[in-house]
């Protein structure tokens, strides 16, 4: 069958679920999605909304996340069907929009439904099958009509919540009976609207859908429906029903008599009839069953999913599944839960005479004074009584069909839902019950009847038998415990006493003072000022998640360019012209100043992805009225994860450890190293040992919730915290001294200010336990370094572990990183790619609370949302204002350099001497004096200097050469040697990268990332370089040219090194290489830093040339292309490093040993034609001889897993299309190699020409294509 799949959808109380079933196969596939309800403000508590909009895109969501775990297209489902909750409302107007839409939760009819239980009380309960509800909507149009008149009179159509998908997916207005009944307006003796009591109710008819029974086609997807749902419009929306009869269905649950218990939040119990039996108490309620000629007669249990939830979250809050363990811990009690009794969440509704849902726990300290775990009593206990709670429904039931000469079927219970996803649930109920439970697998058994729907719509099944048999075997079955049978009758017999008499009298009691908490008005939002007439620009230069950019997206313009991805730090006119009509700014290193802020009007809002803003000038934004966002917290969890991994690293020495089998006499199978290893790396564990924590902000509360497994006691010393406040961490408040001399491991997490600064200090460290552990994750400041060393030489503390310093980074000689007691780390502890999730999440949330007229909590000046607006004059200050905030220090990239100021830099002597030629030496002295002349004497440089203040200072180590730069107000210095006054920006590097940062044939930012440019000093002042580009390109071309070249400097040995670059020979493969580069290069397949190539080298199986990273294609010399091997190793030291692509090129040559050479390119046709998913076809012989190219998904470049992708692809191939990365080649030369990519590149182009023209290129016969196929590997 071409589409075997059905696809049900479940909207339940707690979310939305789709499942996807084969129906030859009977394979499965689900997903979820949450939603929830809105309190509805006026409501005083009692009313709730549903956002259709969250429904709708959760449905899509769930159902392309349900496909892709099918690993199906959606072409391959023939039919869909809808569950939904029942008792919601949802009204629309003549042009579909909703008027009103409520959950089966919400109650703010409640008065509307005692009049109409008051008026129509017996025709009510004998015409519908119900008495008055204010879940019906009966009540609800009775509510409307009261409250707004107008709006009851724009109504058009009466829906429940899976009727409104069921309209949005195909247009169909229609409602089954199951749902029908669910409104309390539908016959109960037959499937019609009850059209006197609608006339006597005074509604209009017209607003009323047409009936169809569940199973029934209502269409097929609209080309809207079908492309949010990952479908296509032929596939067929079927009726289904309410949830609960939807999952008696999927139980099989369809024989009369045939009890079924609903386990979800709610929990109704139904039996099937088949006749429509109604309760003459009014307790229950009669409703047409999901299966046609059917009904089914209910008792309800209440929200008994709902409590145990809650009860769960109560006593377990950190486990990951709560009411799992709650289920669990259940199981380690006894039966009679130690004498404890619980009706929490354990009801007999009374339909006629609706109470405020309470529940009693009995407790007493007598039984488990002894107990290590009393938990696990109180969770048996709620579960005990919930199963008592589902046999008095049961009687219930069972009594009601007795007075009407019915019964009860007396075999096995079905139990559905998510409570049947606990065995030690089920059994229980089946152990109070004494009767044989059966739990349906899978669980989602609502979703499950709904494709049981769409089968029968769609043909696949004759009837719902017929379905329920295919589909309805997989059944877990649970018997009763026969010796407990007496122990469970009594336990059921005095809980059932115990619950009438609380209803009776403590109840009332207790509903009188839970009644005024339950109906206070929630808050509204605090609200400070108007929304933007105008969707607002953003410039999100900080690091962000794909959600968090989605989120802001959707309420205004961003531009995301963060300052990783683009390696750029915006300082001054940058900055400036970056931020030009933009009016919102979301910066992580960017420098704010007060200068650029004068230059912005349109900026209003300001946020600083930090924790301490210290890039952004907050007084001078406050000066403008620009509130100031910070991001609190985001990295607390990156930086407690390292805080941990320090314990355990140096709990069981792991730097050693790691260390130990690479040593070279460490032979394999010498016995007596792992004797060594034995003797010298015993480690100590966690468990036990006491914990101190320095401070208990965000990183001290995440690492004592990481701590919380390790069975470890946790001290915490902070001023601003109070014993309650360290409990409920799971802490213990003390004093520093006595945690210093308690605790096994001290870490700090206090935040620098005048009295923590230095507060670890000599006398400190005497204090600490001997042979405790220090680690340092927050600040250097924090610590005196140098006692820290003595204590560490002296052997008073057994390690440290730090991840901060006073000067950043430390050097490799300080005593600290060289101790072989000390774990060091370049601080990185808040360094992870979640990060850009956590601050993207802090800081979008605080924005659209904005955008919303809100009052965020997380402003660094909220005095400014007092007279914030998005659209009116901004503030501006005065001008003595200005003048005293230009008096002040501005603001800086990191807080060690603002805290640091005004010192200059210091360039430290790394001991490297020039290691160039006296002729290159000489060359490039000759280049850099006439530079600096022109720097001195150039107007536009001059020009650019009036307002600054900064000296830079280069030094070209490997040439044995220094100059230097100064701006001041107006005036250019600049000549060969240091600076005589020292300099704010200090600059190491070779000659080669000097050389190509001055003339514009590398990227600077990325040779500074990668640490081929060593900077020290004022990281804002050494964004000059980036203002002054272009001049000083200009200006050293000009140098250049007049000078002359001045020689190789790539061949320069790099100082240290062993050897230079081997040279060049006769016939060198690397003179070929260089020359195809320059032809691809010039065909403009190859760009100025895309594309790579790499060859082996004759003789030699396992090495190669490639071309280096970070190079200008179009200045490639043989003598600076890498040697490396098939690890990416290079083979020459002092090299330059290899592409970034190394991986792909020796993952091809592994895969194809009869390749000699690889190709990336760039080709812009050939991309084209991968990224827009078009076949490679044989439009020529040439064209044929590669089939259908294979093409390679995006995947990060430069990763290990494209390597794998393209390697798989090219086992059997020559060359691969990568979409959005270009075209990668192998051959058995280098010649061939380039000729491939030449008649890939010219038939793509010829392909996308006739697209272009609205022609299907014209292919090959089909025989003669597959001939030219087989030959293809000549071409190669």
């Amino acid at each position: 069958m071409a589409n075997p799949w059905l696809m049900g959808f479940d909207l339940g109380g707690s979310g939305v679920r789709c499942l996807l079933v084969d129906t030859e196969t009977g394979a499965s596939a689900a997903s979820a999605r949450p939603w929830r309800f809105i309190p509805a403000h006026g409501t005083f508590g009692t009313g709730f909304d549903l956002d259709l909009a969250s429904l709708w895109r959760a449905v899509g969501e769930a159902s392309r996340e349900a496909l892709a775990g099918a690993g199906i297209d959606g072409a391959a489902v023939s039919a869909l069907a809808v569950s939904a909750i029942r008792f919601s409302t949802v009204l629309t107007d003549d042009a579909g929009a909703v008027l009103l839409a409520v959950p089966n939760t919400d109650a703010r009819a409640a008065g509307e439904s005692f009049e109409l239980a008051e008026r129509l009380g017996e025709t009510l309960s004998a015409t519908t099958g119900s008495c008055a509800l204010p879940l019906h909507a009966a009540a609800r149009l009775a509510w409307l009509r009261k409250q707004d008149p107008q709006r009851f009179g724009r109504v058009a159509t009466l829906y429940g919540v899976g009727e409104w998908l069921n309209q949005r997916l195909c247009g169909a207005r229609a409602v089954d009976p199951s749902q029908g009944s669910a409104t309390g307006l539908l016959q109960v003796a037959r499937a019609d609207w009850a059209l006197e009591l609608i006339d006597e109710l005074a509604l209009p008819r017209a607003i009323f859908p047409a009936i169809a029974p569940a199973g029934a086609r209502l269409g097929a997807l609209t080309d809207e429906a079908a492309a949010h749902l990952g479908l296509h419009s032929a596939v067929q929306v079927v009726m289904g029903g309410g949830d609960s009869q939807m999952s008696l269905l999927g139980s099989g649950v369809t024989a009369p008599g045939q009890a079924g218990v609903v386990g979800g939040t709610t929990v109704p119990l139904q039996v099937v009839l088949d006749t429509p039996l109604v309760d003459a108490t009014g307790a229950m309620q009669t409703a047409h069953h999901a299966l046609p000629g059917a009904w089914v007669l209910e008792s309800n249990g209440g929200a008994m999913g709902h409590s145990l939830g809650m009860l769960a979250r109560t006593l377990f809050p950190d486990a990951p599944q709560p009411e799992s363990r709650l289920f669990a811990e259940a199981q380690l009690s006894e039966p009679g839960a130690a004498g404890m009794l619980s009706t929490l969440g354990a009801d007999l509704l009374d339909m006629s005479a609706p109470t405020v849902p309470l529940g009693h726990l009995t407790l007493s300290h007598m039984t488990c004074t002894e107990d290590a775990r009393p938990g696990r009593h109180v969770a048996r206990a709620a579960v005990e009584g919930s199963a008592c709670a589902l046999r008095a429904n049961l009687e219930r039931l069972q009594a009601s069909l007795a007075a009407q000469g019915a019964q009860l079927d007396s075999g096995a219970i079905a139990l559905s839902g998510g409570l049947s996803r606990s065995d030690v649930f089920t059994q229980l109920v089946a152990d109070i019950t004494g009767r044989e439970v059966v739990a349906a697998a899978p669980w989602q058994t609502s979703a499950l009847g709904a494709v049981l729907c769409a089968g029968v719509g769609a043909g696949h099944y004759a009837d719902f038998a017929a379905a329920g048999a295919a589909l309805c075997a997989n059944r877990r079955h649970f018997t009763p415990d026969r010796d407990n049978a007496a122990a469970n009758a009594q336990l059921y017999d005095t809980w059932n006493r115990f619950r009438e008499r609380a209803r009776e009298s403590t109840a009332p009691l207790a509903a009188e003072h839970l009644l005024p908490r339950m109906l206070r008005e929630p808050a509204p939002a605090a609200v400070a000022h108007s929304p933007p007439r105008e969707r607002p620009v953003a410039l999100v230069s900080a690091s962000f998640d794909e959600a968090s950019l989605q989120r802001l997206g959707a309420r205004m313009d961003v531009e995301y360019a963060s300052f990783r991805d683009h390696h750029r730090l915006l300082t001054g006119p940058d900055l400036v012209a970056a931020l030009a009509d933009r009016q919102v700014f979301v910066t992580e290193v960017d420098v704010l100043d007060l200068a650029a802020l004068q230059q912005l009007p349109q900026l209003r809002v300001v946020a600083a992805c930090r924790g301490d803003a210290v890039n952004v000038d907050v007084e001078a934004c406050s000066a403008f009225g620009i509130p100031v966002l910070f991001a609190p917290g985001r990295n607390a969890i990156a930086v407690a994860d390292l805080a941990v991994a320090f314990m355990l690293s140096l709990a069981r020495k792991l730097p050693a450890a790691g260390q130990f089998l690479r040593q070279p006499d460490c032979t394999a199978g010498n016995m007596g190293k792992m004797g060594q290893a034995f003797n010298q790396l015993q480690g100590v564990e966690l468990w036990g040992k006491t914990v101190g924590l320095v401070g208990l902000g965000a990183v001290g509360r995440a690492v004592a919730r990481r701590l919380a497994g390790f069975d470890v006691e946790i001290l915490v010393h902070d001023p601003f915290v109070s014993p309650e406040q360290a409990a409920l961490a799971g802490c213990r408040l003390t004093d520093l001294d006595t945690l210093l001399a308690q605790a096994d491991f001290v870490s700090l997490h206090a935040a620098v200010t005048a009295k923590t600064t230095g507060m670890i200090g000599a006398q400190q460290l005497a204090k600490m336990k001997p042979g405790a552990f220090f680690i340092n994750t927050a600040r250097a400041a924090l610590v005196d370094e140098q006692a820290l060393v003595e204590a560490l030489q002296q052997e008073r503390i057994g390690g440290a572990a730090l991840d901060t310093f006073a000067v950043e980074p430390p050097g490799f000689d300080h005593p600290l990183v060289q101790h072989p007691g000390v774990i060091t780390t370049p601080h990185s502890a808040g360094n992870t790619r979640e990060v850009a999730a956590h601050q993207g999440d802090c800081v979008s949330a605080a924005l659209l609370q904005l955008l919303d007229g809100g009052r965020p909590h997380n402003v660094l000046n909220p005095q400014t949302l007092e007279n914030f607006s998005w659209s009116g004059p901004r503030r501006e200050p005065t001008a003595q204002e200005l003048a005293q905030l230009a008096q002040r220090g501005g603001p800086a990239v990191t807080d060690l350099q603002r805290d640091a100021r005004p010192a200059q830099a210091q360039r430290a002597d790394s001991g490297e001497r020039a290691t160039a030629s006296a002729e290159i030496v000489a060359n490039m002295r000759a280049v850099l004096a006439e530079f600096c002349a022109g720097l001195a004497a150039d107007p536009a440089v001059r020009a650019f200097s009036a307002g600054q203040e900064v000296t830079l200072h280069f030094n070209a180590y490997d040439l044995g050469l220094q100059f230097y730069f100064q701006l001041d107000q107006g005036e250019v210095h600049s000549g060969l040697g240091a600076p005589a006054h020292g300099a704010e920006v200090h600059l190491e590097m070779r000659g080669e990268i000097l050389d190509g940062m001055f003339s514009g044939t590398i990227d600077t930012m990325e040779c500074a990332m990668n640490g081929e440019i060593s900077f020290m000093g004022d990281a804002a002042k050494a964004m000059t370089l980036q203002h002054m580009n272009q001049d000083m390109q200009r200006l050293y071309t000009a140098a250049r040219a007049a000078v002359g070249d001045p020689g190789d400097l790539a061949a320069i040995p790099r100082p240290g090194s062993a050897a230079a670059p081997a040279p060049l020979k006769p016939g060198d493969i690397r003179e070929e290489l260089v020359a195809i580069m320059q032809e691809l290069y010039e065909a403009q397949v190859i760009t100025a830093t895309g594309g790579n190539i790499s060859v082996r080298i004759p003789d030699s199986e396992d090495q190669l040339w490639i071309t280096p990273s970070r190079l200008f294609k179009g200045d490639l010399r043989p003598e600076v292309l890498v040697r490396i091997n098939m690890q990416g190793e290079s083979l020459d030291t002092g090299a330059r490093s290899p592409s970034s692509e190394w991986c792909m090129h020796t993952r091809i040559l592994q895969v194809k040993p009869e390749a000699t050479a690889v190709i990336h390119a760039h080709a812009p046709n050939a991309t084209i034609l991968a990224n827009a998913g078009l076949p490679f076809l044989p439009i020529s012989t040439e064209a044929a001889f590669f089939g259908n190219i294979p093409r390679i998904p995006f995947t990060m470049p430069g990763t290990v897993e494209l390597a794998d992708l393209v390697g798989e692809a090219m086992q059997d191939e020559w060359a691969a299309l990568l979409v959005n990365h270009g075209l990668i080649v192998g051959g058995r030369t280098l010649r061939r190699a380039a000729d491939m990519v030449e008649i890939i590149e010219r038939s793509a182009e010829i392909m996308l020409g006739c697209y272009a023209l609205g022609k299907e290129p014209p292919v090959l016969p089909a025989q003669d294509a597959a001939h030219f196929r087989q030959l293809g590997d000549i071409v190669a």
